[in-house]
């Protein structure tokens, strides 16, 4: 073969590769801008596609259906490019703590990978955020076994629980939940550069009270002897009074009867003297009476407030402590 037709081949080979050479060397430098350092998978194209389509929605201002194509794209394949992208549509959309979130992603990312330079430019964006951030700060007054607190059905990790942590503005649900308690379920309104506290309360425990069986307790027979003691100090108290008016009755006639002076009557007829006898006989029962009533009642007594005290048994129950007793 002649020298000039090599050459001529090698230039009509040359005017094909080259355009098509540099087509290939831009794709890889724009995939290399915006796809992940993660290997390729078999939904790289799909990825590719959603990703490309999401751009052209971002060019639009049509922000609210540009980030779901970003978020599935890098699902299907992760990539930190996506992710910086997806952090710049949440920010256009409000999102503060979502984009907040994930450009600290992407610096993480970045720094592992050594690419310094984005790890600088998502940490720059992310703190360009702060000011913005509305915050919930859980003030967690709840200690069931087993409990969990979840934010918008996502769980918190327990060192989260009293951190204000960041969220985007709007509404969002607050639950708080342990096994055999009432669930505490509430809404809140998140406002931008606002931190909101809410006090999660105690869980109300939902399990039956243990009830502890009890026998009858044995009577005791110092207070039983106290309790028939004072009931016969009562009769006694009570025939003192009905002698004490008989005595006054007698009395009353007796002076009509008798003369009297100061220590006795002079009754010159029997009806008369009757009258006085039966006045001193009903007074001196009526002061028996009271004498034994007194008595008696004042031995009850001693009797009741010296027996033995009951035996008291404490015990846990599932709404507290129960306490029971015998004599």
């Amino acid at each position: 073969m002649s020298g000039a037709r090599w050459r001529s081949r090698w230039a009509i080979a040359t005017s094909f590769l080259l355009p098509t050479l540099c087509i290939c060397s831009c794709l890889a430098a724009s995939r290399e801008a915006f796809a992940a350092d993660a290997p390729q998978t078999g939904s790289a194209a799909s990825a590719e596609e959603l990703f490309q389509q999401a751009r052209v929605l971002v060019e639009k201002g049509r922000y609210d259906e540009a980030c779901p194509k970003l978020e599935e794209s890098h699902r299907l394949e992760p990539a930190v490019g996506t992710q910086f992208n997806l952090a710049d549509c949440y920010e256009h959309l409000g999102r503060a703590a979502s984009a907040h979130a994930t450009f600290l992603k992407v610096a993480a990312i970045a720094r592992a990978a050594g690419k310094f330079e984005r790890e600088k430019s998502a940490n720059e964006r992310a703190r360009a955020l702060e000011p913005r951030l509305a915050k919930l700060h859980l003030v967690v007054k709840a200690s069931a076994p087993g409990l969990e607190l979840r934010l918008d059905d996502a769980p918190l990790a327990r060192e989260d629980w009293q951190t204000p942590l960041p969220v985007d503005p709007g509404s969002h649900r607050v639950t708080a939940a342990a096994p055999d308690h009432r669930t505490f379920e509430t809404t809140i309104v998140a406002k931008e550069s606002t931190t909101l506290d809410l006090d999660v309360p105690p869980l109300v425990d939902t399990r039956p009270a243990v009830t502890i069986p009890t026998t009858p307790a044995p009577s005791s027979p110092q207070r039983t002897l106290a309790l028939v003691t004072g009931g016969v100090g009562v009769v006694a108290v009570g025939v003192g009074t009905v002698f004490g008016i008989l005595a006054l009755s007698h009395h009353s006639n007796a002076e009509s009867a008798c003369a009297s002076d100061m220590y006795q009557f002079r009754c010159p007829t029997e009806n008369g003297a009757s009258e006085w006898n039966a006045a001193r006989t009903a007074g001196n029962l009526s002061t028996a009476g009271f004498i034994a009533g007194g008595v008696l009642l004042a031995g009850a007594a001693v009797l009741w407030f010296t027996a033995p005290r009951a035996h008291t048994r404490v015990g846990a129950s599932a709404s507290g402590i129960v306490a029971a007793g015998t004599f």
